[in-house]
């Protein structure tokens, strides 16, 4: 009868890190062109663990800037993955798909430094912020919502705003958000904009 309560922690430890281990999100980095220049560079100055570690803290940060605390109020992602590839077309940086990032090497080719770690963080958070954000339930198709997800993973109009936005993207898409959120349609927001005094 003494060891119950041993046998009791035991479980519960084990539950604990069952729990924990099913909303444990992996992240994976893979440099599938380790000989050309920007790989050699991403090797030797960025590395696998800082870029993993880089994709842990953007995820925190998404996380508190979309409001979503518990892994239940969040997509469902099990693993991120990214790769370092030689394949985008020169004018892409980098692009996320499917539980995905790819990095043009040639983005990171000629950076060193803190430079080197300023823009490449910048790339990754952007993109890690397309792997969390909700899409419109697949309306990403519409013109309107792929720009709409870009400028959100640039970052939003007003405090809130953009965690507001991303939840209500969850379930679909409707222009009348914007009015929901910030109290103005989109035309009178893109009149507002328009009528911002320049230098």
């Amino acid at each position: 009868m003494a060891n119950h309560p041993v046998f009791f922690l035991v479980y519960l430890l084990a539950l604990a890190t069952s729990l924990h281990s099913s909303t444990a999100v992996d992240y994976t980095v893979t440099n599938e062109v380790p000989t050309t220049p920007g790989g050699t560079i991403f090797d030797k100055e960025l590395g696998v663990e800082y870029t993993r570690q880089q994709m842990k803290s953007a995820s925190q940060f998404i996380w508190n800037l979309f409001r979503q605390p518990d892994p239940a109020s969040r997509k469902n992602v099990q693993s991120v993955s990214l790769f370092i590839v030689d394949n985008l077309d020169e004018r892409v940086v980098a692009l996320a798909s499917n539980n995905n990032i790819n990095v043009s090497d040639k983005s990171i080719q000629g950076l060193t430094g803190d430079e080197l770690k300023r823009s490449f963080n910048g790339v990754l958070y952007h993109e890690m912020t397309h792997i969390w954000q909700w899409n419109g339930n697949g309306q990403i198709g519409d013109g309107h919502l792929g720009n709409l997800t870009e400028g959100i993973a640039d970052f939003g109009l007003k405090s809130g705003f953009v965690a507001e936005l991303n939840a209500k993207l969850k379930d679909g898409y409707s222009p009348d958000f914007f009015f929901q959120i910030l109290g103005k349609t989109v035309d009178q927001l893109w009149t507002d904009y328009k009528n911002i005094p320049r230098n």
